[in-house]
């Protein structure tokens, strides 16, 4: 392949690896975007501990909702799907030909990502104050940075400069072990593409987090999560969540009908 690397498969319609002006420009305006609602914090608070507090927890959130959306996505909706279709189908195709990331640059990588961030920006500063405000901004933008980590994690390191290879081994971009144990099917677990950090708590007893949203949402809705192609992670899940009385209200109940 191309440098050493396995040719790029794109499983998208329109998809392309090419890097356009509008993808940088719409990048820079999402990072811009973001200094200016987390600066406009520590202008109008009266002490820094409010916005030093709300980045504090936007970035805990991001690592979370990058988490809580790669679950999402890896599980549930296809191309079709309104509004994140197209999102589930690169992040389940995406397990098809993981390599194919490596061959994106950064603009083409994040600009869509960069795109949705910015109509959220403005939602939180009209509708939260300065400091709640740039802890919605820091972890929405801080999905760039997960997907621009996800890539390095899919990178031959011999493809990557040294102080990006040091970031992983600190455990500050995503480190590649940590991304690996996650493309192993049914990809049920390792979610969390910032640092990683999170996926040991998440993943494990008592809180089985993705475990008990799939039972969640099976019970209202029965959607099937991917994941449970496996018997086992299915088993797992569902026995998280009170089984559901039978329709004929006598006192008995369903399980993994």
């Amino acid at each position: 392949g191309r440098a050493g690397r396995l040719e790029p498969v794109l499983t998208l319609p329109g998809d392309s690896l090419e890097t356009t002006p509008p993808m940088g420009a719409v990048t820079v305006s999402s990072t811009a975007a973001t200094l200016g609602v987390v600066a406009l914090a520590f202008v109008r608070s009266g002490s820094p501990l409010p916005p030093l507090l709300g980045v504090a927890a936007g970035a805990l959130l991001g690592e979370l909702f990058s988490g809580a959306f790669h679950w999402a996505t890896d599980n549930y909706g296809r191309l079709e799907t309104p509004v994140v279709g197209f999102a589930c189908a690169a992040f389940q195709g995406h397990h098809l030909a993981p390599w194919t990331i490596s061959h994106r640059s950064v603009f083409n990588n994040v600009y869509k990502i960069a795109g949705a961030t910015l109509p959220l920006l403005g939602l939180g500063l009209a509708l939260l104050p300065p400091s709640g405000a740039a802890c919605v901004a820091v972890m929405f933008y801080l999905q760039l940075i997960a997907q621009e980590f996800h890539r390095w994690s899919h990178t031959p390191p011999s493809k990557l400069p040294e102080w990006k290879r040091r970031l992983q081994r600190a455990g500050v971009a995503l480190p590649v072990p940590e991304h690996i144990a996650h493309h192993k099917p049914p990809f049920d677990k390792h979610y969390c593409i910032l640092t990683g950090r999170l996926n040991g708590v998440l993943d494990s007893e008592p809180v089985l987090l993705w475990r008990r949203l799939e039972a969640l949402v099976y019970r209202v809705n029965g959607q099937e999560p991917l994941s449970w192609k496996s018997d086992k992670v299915r088993a797992l899940a569902l026995s998280l969540w009170p089984a559901r009385r039978d329709a004929a209200g006598q006192g008995k109940f369903r399980d993994s009908e």
